[in-house]
């Protein structure tokens, strides 16, 4: 991927393209329409009938402890950390953090206490950490008030300008709050991931600049937010520049001006808290250059303030915003250029723009498919209750398969109810990972498989991985596991009803059952292969090349909160009637698109789709040529270039065929 002064100069050349109502090549706004209502607030979709989706709400978060093992790295008794806020603790967690993103990598872990700080911490390796606070209240990572040289509490790229790369991954921060002080002047987090990466049940609070700073180097992302509590900063958050984020129950309190601010980016936001602030959500163009205009698809949203404010929203971009309740505000979106403002205070459906449609019957609103928040797995506080699979002969980088080790460890957990199965994390170069020749089954008791530490594993054959059925547990959950560069291995669903959660891993996600799935915060692949079978994906990476689909949706129900894709052929493939809903979504081609590369971003086939939020980016070159191809029945359209030359940006896209069941 490109530098920022990679992407300056290509905005020299790049055309100027966002799509329209009628999907033909026009200027950036579209002039409104009869068939559209003013402020472009549109009817929810009569078919197919599906309950009204209500904003999600945060789950909840157990206490965490690990196990004493060479794979933890407890930073009071290895480092000495004090945390009793008293002691400068800012090298003792500097220490731990080089140790946990080394060789082998392994899980940094901070028991309650709090931890003073006198200089940033900052990460310095291309992977990790794996940070883990006991809990968000009880964890506190406290800057001393008035520091000088200080940017920020926490910093997570050992540059603070200059060029970079987008080889940054797997920066897994959990359970914590970040307290910068009295320091105006200073960040909480400055939050660069790429790929793969999480801050999760975190709190930042203080008086600072900047809550999470996302856009400090430029071309950060994909990565995203969940369950995060910002407090007290000038502005909240910062998502810009340049590969997506994703913002999932995300609240903001008492800044000074801005509580999410975008631009240079498409942002996929879920069930968005804004408590008195002068602007909920600014999205923006950066130096007037129209192909970066932000793009934000926001589904849920409540906006207060107990003192008179301006408008809740202020809009230069493209912007879909569902479901969403403002109070205190002159109106609930200002925006400039041809969109449309919103009186309010309320928005039901809200689009910058016309809807896209390729069939003049399709749909004017989004699919409104049911939205649910990943259950909460408990995690085991009983440490006689986790089984390491190393114990059972599983071995890193020997290059021999380990999947019957691994098929021991969660076979001796199930015969005496124990609830975890671990495995230590890899470093160093290949050979480092460990190695699957074929399917492990979780069973019985077994509930939660966690990789501690950079925890690769390979597949060394097609449909090699972890297998939950009907003699699984109710909810099984797998974290911390990633291919990373190589063959990946699955994760299956085949039960009839009990639940797969995903959780930072870097796999394939396969759908064979009528059981749910949660995916958060995966770089993978999808295939759902059931009809009846739901999954919800929240930050959502998929690469490579591909003639069917790198997410493949057969029939099944997906939900999708924000994905990035990389690479050209086909993206998202929907057929066989099956319901396919996606918030925020980027594509970008690192190489030409032939002319005659007819394969879409986009396929949906005598199915359902909408997409709000998209936008697509190439630096090097052509773009896609086919956007959107949709079929009903034996006829077929296409959503082309020469309907949509150059780069392009939607709010909302609806395709839709009344399904055969």
């Amino acid at each position: 991927m490109p530098n920022q002064q990679r992407i300056s100069a290509c905005l020299k050349v790049a055309s100027v393209a966002l799509l329209i109502a009628s999907a033909c090549a026009a200027p950036r706004r579209a002039p409104q329409v009869s068939a559209v209502p003013k402020a472009n607030v549109v009817a929810p979709l009569e078919k197919p009938a599906v309950a009204k989706a209500a904003p999600a709400s945060s789950r909840s978060y157990d206490e965490v402890v690990f196990p004493k093992d060479p794979a933890v790295i407890n930073v009071r008794t290895e480092f000495q950390a004090k945390g009793d806020g008293v002691t400068d603790d800012t090298l003792a967690l500097q220490k731990a953090i080089d140790a946990g993103s080394g060789n082998p990598t392994r899980v940094v872990y901070l028991p309650n206490g709090r931890y003073r700080l006198t200089q940033s911490l900052v990460v310095k390796t291309v992977l990790g950490p794996w940070l883990y606070g006991q809990s968000r209240t009880g964890t506190v990572l406290k800057l001393d008030d008035g520091v000088s040289g200080v940017t920020a509490v926490l910093r997570t790229h050992p540059n603070e300008t200059g060029d970079t790369s987008s080889d940054w991954f797997m920066r897994n921060i959990r359970n914590l709050t970040i307290d910068v002080g009295n320091n105006p002047k200073v960040d909480g987090i400055r939050y660069y991931a790429t790929n793969s990466g999480i801050l999760q049940n975190v709190t930042v609070r203080g008086n600072g600049n900047i809550g999470v700073n996302s856009s400090f180097l430029g071309q950060s992302g994909p990565n995203m937010l969940q369950d995060v509590l910002v407090e007290g900063f000038e502005t909240g958050i910062v998502a810009s520049w340049v590969y997506g984020q994703t913002l999932s129950r995300i609240t903001v309190k008492n800044c000074r001006k801005v509580a999410v601010a975008v631009e240079a980016n498409a942002v996929a936001i879920e069930d968005l808290t804004v408590m008195d602030t002068p602007v909920a959500l600014k999205v923006s163009i950066p130096n007037d250059w129209e192909n970066w205009a932000g793009v934000v698809a926001l589904v849920g949203g409540h906006f207060s303030s107990s003192t008179p404010q301006g408008p809740a929203i202020v809009n230069a971009g493209v912007l879909y915003a569902r479901d969403v309740r403002t109070q205190g505000y002159s109106v609930a979106v200002e925006s400039s250029g041809e969109a449309l403002d919103a009186k309010g205070p309320n928005l039901e459906e809200y689009l910058s723009e016309p809807p896209l449609q390729l069939f003049d019957n399709a749909p004017k609103a989004s699919l409104r498919l049911p939205i649910k928040v990943e259950p909460s797995v408990p995690w085991e506080s009983n440490l006689e209750n986790w089984v390491s699979a190393n114990d059972f002969g599983a071995i890193a980088g020997d290059e021999k398969d380990d999947s019957l080790a691994f098929q021991k460890a969660i076979d001796s957990a199930a015969s005496s109810g124990k609830t975890t199965v671990y495995f230590r994390g890899v470093g160093g170069p290949d050979p480092n990972g460990y190695i699957f020749d074929k399917a492990v089954f979780v069973r019985g008791s077994v509930r939660h498989v966690i990789g501690l530490g950079f925890g690769r594993i390979l597949a060394n054959k097609p449909n090699a991985g972890f297998v939950v059925d009907d003699a699984s547990a109710p909810v099984v959950k797998f974290q911390g596991i990633d291919s990373f560069g190589g063959p990946p291995i699955t994760l299956e669903n085949r039960a009839s009803s009990h639940t797969l959660v995903v959780e930072s891993c870097g796999v394939q996600i396969l759908g064979t059952g009528t059981g749910d799935i949660f995916a958060t915060d995966v770089p993978g692949l999808v295939l759902l292969k059931k009809k009846g079978q739901h999954m919800w994906a929240r930050h959502l990476n998929v690469e490579g090349r591909s003639d069917e689909g790198l997410v493949q949706n057969l029939g099944a129900n997906l939900w999708i909160l924000g994905t990035k894709s990389e690479g050209k052929g086909l993206r998202y493939r929907t057929t066989s009637g099956g319901r396919t809903e996606i918030f925020g979504a980027l594509q970008y081609s690192n190489e030409p698109i032939a002319e005659t590369d007819k394969r879409p971003m986009f396929d949906v086939n005598n199915a359902w789709l909408s997409v709000a939020g998209v936008r697509e980016i190439c630096h090097n070159g052509q773009p896609y040529v086919v956007k959107v191809r949709e079929q009903r029945g034996e006829e077929v359209q296409e959503l082309d270039k020469q309907r949509a030359p150059g780069w392009t940006a939607w709010p909302l896209y609806n395709g839709a065929s009344t399904p055969s069941n």
